[in-house]
């Protein structure tokens, strides 16, 4: 785990609502930074607040960029953008391009590459049989098999989702924030919400890992990744372990992989 040595990279995974970027050296995680995806920002805009932040990790020996991106209309301006940066054209993964990895899945190229990521960074530093529960805005859970190779994918709403929708079913319910409720029972409109929205999405989670840990194949390692997954790791109370990085470590070393001769 960890011990090929790799030159210091930019990793950046581009999602739907956020880009998340990380300075990896040796496959560790040594400066991170999330925007978010704005399409309205151009190339140069883009650029300018990259080598900003690039500065001020102070990690001016960056010279390599992997990116990983499910938003098609943003890859080709952050790959610029980061090409400027780090004067060098970043490597753009494809899912169904990753070596050293079997996607058993109907359709390989309409597999995200996020998930692919997750699946190689996740058998590399945590082990596998695994389950890796993504908690972002779309809530994933990318199943990897004893033999590293990914075996399909569950995908369920976020818990903004779940909360937008409520607000959307009915005409006098506010729009509310997301967060673990002071209680169970609320005793006004937005608190009943934030623990209908919260718990529900908490027993979603809790669900979901359940059902999955039944499937042959295990005993499966569970993982929690993604933004929100360290806020609902105590009340879900199944997580093994919790690497918001995952991601982008698994990039780093897909990216180690195909740049072998």
């Amino acid at each position: 785990m960890g011990s090929l040595l790799v030159a210091m990279i930019l990793a950046v995974d581009i999602g739907n609502t956020d880009l998340s970027f990380g300075i990896v050296d040796d496959f560790q995680i040594k400066a991170r930074w999330a925007l978010h995806s704005d399409p309205n920002r151009s190339e140069r805009e883009y650029a300018d607040v990259v080598e900003a932040m690039v500065v001020h990790a102070q990690a001016g020996s960056v010279t390599q960029a992997v990116i990983g991106s499910v938003v098609p209309e943003l890859t080709s301006r952050i790959a610029g953008a980061v090409g400027t940066v780090v004067a060098a054209e970043p490597l753009i993964v494809r899912a169904e391009d990753v070596p050293g990895i079997v996607l058993h899945v109907d359709n390989p190229p309409s597999v995200g590459v996020d998930r692919v990521a997750n699946a190689v960074g996740a058998r590399a530093e945590f082990g596998v049989p695994v389950i890796i529960a993504d908690i972002g805005s779309v809530t994933t859970f990318d199943v990897v098999d004893s033999a590293g190779n990914l075996r399909g994918v569950v995908i369920a709403p976020g818990v903004r989702a779940l909360a937008d929708s409520l607000t959307a079913a009915g005409a006098q319910l506010p729009k509310i924030g997301v967060g673990r409720p002071r209680g169970l029972v609320g005793r006004n409109t937005i608190d009943a919400m934030r623990s209908g929205v919260y718990w529900g999405y908490v027993d979603l989670v809790r669900g979901v890992i359940s059902r999955l840990k039944a499937e042959p194949g295990g005993p499966w390692k569970i993982l929690g990744t993604g933004g929100l997954a360290a806020s609902i790791t105590h009340d879900v109370g199944m997580f093994h372990g919790v690497d918001p990085d995952i991601t982008l470590k698994g990039l780093v070393r897909i990216h180690h992989a195909m740049a072998q001769p």
